[in-house]
């Protein structure tokens, strides 16, 4: 199974820092997610090679284009698998692999250009969804007409299939897998809960 982990955000919120390189539990997020995802065959998206220069050792590459943001960086994962790939935004390190596994499972039987989790009340969550090689024509098609919104291209896709994350309660009680840090109280709550939880081993 494939997965490309995003990095490419500036983390303006929390003052311009590298989201990877947060520790919850004296651990980076970046190797927490490592770790997790150890039996996956794993790239890291970085957005230029300036920032992939934190990653020396890890398997990893950089958007497509340049200051484009996510659809770049998911373009540019596709193109280097080929194949079905899941994607995971960095800031994102309560996400459980029985959860990611469950989306790519379902996206191989459901044969989907897409599956992204959705919540009843109307939010998708795109950077933590299974795509396919498929949508790269789409995503090009963003490129040119410079639309930056993931949802953009992923409605135009062929098959899409909108995965209710009520579902996924069964693996994850709390749906913590989609707790993500953008905010300085974003990442205290983190570190309560990575304690509560013995996230990182000591």
């Amino acid at each position: 199974m494939k997965l490309a982990i995003l990095v490419g955000g500036k983390g303006e919120r929390l003052g311009g820092i590298e989201k990877s390189q947060l520790k919850l539990c004296g651990k980076k997020i970046i190797d927490i997610l490592l770790e997790r995802f150890k039996d996956w065959e794993v790239v890291v998206v970085c957005r230029n090679e300036k920032q992939k220069s934190f990653f020396r050792g890890v398997e990893s590459i950089t958007d497509t284009v340049e200051g484009f943001g996510p659809l770049s960086a998911i373009h540019s994962a596709l193109n280097y698998f080929g194949e079905t790939t899941a994607i995971l935004a960095t800031d994102m390190p309560f996400v459980k692999e029985e959860v990611i596994r469950e989306l790519y499972k379902t996206s191989l039987k459901e044969n989907a250009w897409v599956l992204m989790p959705y919540w009843r009340e109307g939010k998708f969550e795109p950077l933590m969804a299974v795509y396919s090689p498929h949508i790269i024509k789409e995503i090009e098609r963003s490129f040119k007409e410079d639309e930056r919104k993931i949802l953009e291209p992923v409605f135009r896709a062929g098959n899409v299939f909108l995965y209710d994350v009520e579902c996924l309660r069964k693996i994850d009680k709390r749906l913590l897998s989609f707790f993500n840090i953008n905010t300085k109280k974003d990442l205290e709550r983190a570190e309560k809960l990575c304690s509560s939880m013995h996230l990182v081993e000591e």
